[in-house]
């Protein structure tokens, strides 16, 4: 008897030293998953502000603007600044880009130097000289047809994963309609088509591993914005009451809409 209750206490003693390392464990995970949360958070926060600095600086761009430079002849410089800036953007933000451009009276196209048209008081649509009918609205945001060709073709190279999933890839490239590839070399254009194949890739496993946390029922960091938290209360239901019937009287087939008359009564007949 009393080895079967040494060996009870020996294995109590092994089994609280083992919950005690565990929640130990488990307690410095959960400080290291919550560090990672965090810097993961703040990463992208600085992210999302670096986008709007460069939709500030972008909106006011081109900052060469000398007689030798227009929208299909760009600035080197500005060309180059051009791509830095918007390699992170989405089309969402873009279509931003264009619209701050647009209230400072500029073309929405960030290379072109010149004022937005302005077709004048009209409706809501416009006939074009090719017969389209297009909104108003699209044919202002540009000071030509040539310019809104451009801006869109940079639109579609942008990618609508976020920007914290893209940032790891320093050589996304961004294309211009315009632009002359003659001197670009073999290496150039391997690399380049390397990093379109790079950055498909990683989105498609960022949405695998989205898929996969939902699928486990996991949350995911990053996913509440935009969400609004709804909270559902069972509603508490009563049984009705059986409704009370008054009771009936000889006289209801008098009432009419509730108002009883009296029928004029019969002289009695003298026998």
């Amino acid at each position: 008897m009393d080895i079967i209750e040494a060996k009870q206490n020996q294995l109590k003693s092994i089994l609280t030293n083992s919950v005690a390392e565990s929640g130990g464990r488990s307690a410095a995970d959960a400080r290291e998953i919550a560090i990672a949360h965090a810097k993961l958070i703040q990463h992208r926060k600085d992210l999302e502000r670096e986008i709007l600095d460069s939709l500030v600086l972008l909106s006011e761009y081109p900052l060469v603007r000398e007689t030798t430079y227009s929208a299909s002849n760009p600035a080197p410089s500005d060309v180059s600044g051009f791509k830095a800036h918007v390699r992170l953007f989405q089309p969402s933000d873009y279509d931003d880009l264009i619209e701050e451009r647009n209230v400072n009276e500029l073309c929405g196209y960030s290379l072109c130097p010149k004022m937005k048209r302005k077709v004048g008081r009209g409706g809501k649509w416009k006939l074009t000289g090719s017969g389209d009918i297009v909104k108003l609205e699209d044919i202002e945001k540009w000071c030509s047809a040539a310019c809104a060709k451009r801006a869109l073709f940079v639109k579609v190279q942008l990618n609508d994963t976020a920007a914290w999933e893209r940032a790891g890839i320093p050589d996304i490239q961004i294309d211009l309609l315009e632009e002359d590839r003659s001197a670009e070399s073999e290496s150039d254009k391997t690399a380049r088509e390397l990093s379109d194949l790079k950055l498909e890739g990683q989105r498609q496993t960022a949405e695998d591993a989205k898929a996969l946390a939902l699928e486990r029922g996991e949350h995911v960091v990053g996913n509440d914005a935009g969400k609004v938290k709804v909270v559902l209360k069972e509603k508490e239901t009563k049984v009705p009451k059986p409704e009370e019937v008054p009771g009936r009287s000889g006289d209801d087939h008098l009432l009419i809409e509730g108002y009883k008359f009296d029928l004029p009564s019969r002289p009695k007949q003298e026998s």
